[in-house]
């Protein structure tokens, strides 16, 4: 064999030899990546309405519990938290209608009217599918009933305000009548007063005078005379003073009170509160003064 021979076997031996180390090294890499792509062929698809509707299943009954021990104004915050991650507009219907159970008040109006359009916004144009077609339109009457129940909501606020105020305007107006009542009451005592003391003014001058005219004595009785004309006149006056005191008195207090007893009924009859739950109304009653 001659040596260019030998050396083209020998060249070929070796280029053998360093190509096997490198498909049985390739060899495994390849099964693994077939039996990966045969896998998830043989995988079903995830559907992503179903797994969101298992996350809002999951989160209602979380929702549940959070109410029940912590209070609905939390679950409220909460819900409003998990419904901004989420972008589920049935998730921000939940949120809207918990917070329409928190204690009324402009604030938490303003957050179910802020989660009604923002389930209105997710379910016409969704960044990521949450819910099917068929339920936008329940969301879309949702996001309206919710919308006039806050309507419904500031009216009675409005309506409220109103009659509070009517009621502190009647308190006030008793007030007012109990001391102009009582000040008419004092005007007349005193008026009383001036009277009972024209009346001691004239006895003291029927006492005085009476001795002189039986002796027939020549008296100026002039300066007695001006005595009995002042309490005569004290008389007079102080009796027109008690009738008109009493007589204005009396009416004024007894108008006063009744004012008074009818705004502090009414100002806490306003106290009570129709809360409308999930399917129910509830009646909230605060008894403490404000």
């Amino acid at each position: 064999m001659s040596v260019t021979h030998r050396r083209s076997v020998c060249t070929l031996v070796c280029a053998a030899l360093s190509l096997a180390p490198l498909q049985a090294s390739a060899t495994p890499k390849s099964r693994r990546a077939a039996e990966a792509r045969g896998q998830a062929r043989a995988a079903p698809a995830v559907d992503p309405l179903a797994q969101a509707a298992a996350e809002r299943e999951a989160l209602a009954s979380r929702a549940a519990e959070v109410e029940a021990i912590q209070g609905v104004e939390t679950c409220a915050r909460w819900l409003s938290g998990q419904a901004w991650d989420t972008q589920d507009p049935r998730i921000h219907i939940m949120a809207a209608k918990t917070w329409l159970k928190v204690q009324t008040s402009p604030a938490s109006l303003d957050r179910v009217e802020f989660h009604a359009r923002e389930a209105v916004a997710l379910a016409d144009a969704p960044p990521v599918p949450r819910i099917g077609a068929g339920e936008v339109a329940l969301v879309h009457a949702d996001a309206e009933g919710l919308q006039q129940s806050v309507a419904e909501r500031r009216a009675e606020i409005r309506r409220a305000r109103a009659d509070r105020r009517a009621a502190d305007r009647q308190i006030r107006r008793g007030r007012r009548e109990l001391i102009a009542g009582g000040a008419m009451l004092v005007v007349g005592a005193l008026g009383g007063g001036l009277a009972l003391g024209g009346a001691t003014s004239r006895r003291s001058f029927d006492e005085t005078i009476a001795p002189v005219l039986a002796a027939d004595l020549p008296v100026d009785l002039s300066p007695l005379r001006a005595l009995d004309v002042e309490g005569t006149r004290m008389l007079a006056i102080g009796g027109v003073l008690a009738a008109v005191g009493v007589a204005a008195g009396v009416p004024l207090l007894v108008l006063g009170a009744r004012d008074l007893r009818l705004g502090k009924q009414r100002r806490g009859s306003l106290s009570l509160q129709l809360q409308p739950g999930p399917g129910s109304l509830g009646v909230v009653g605060r008894f403490g003064r404000r």
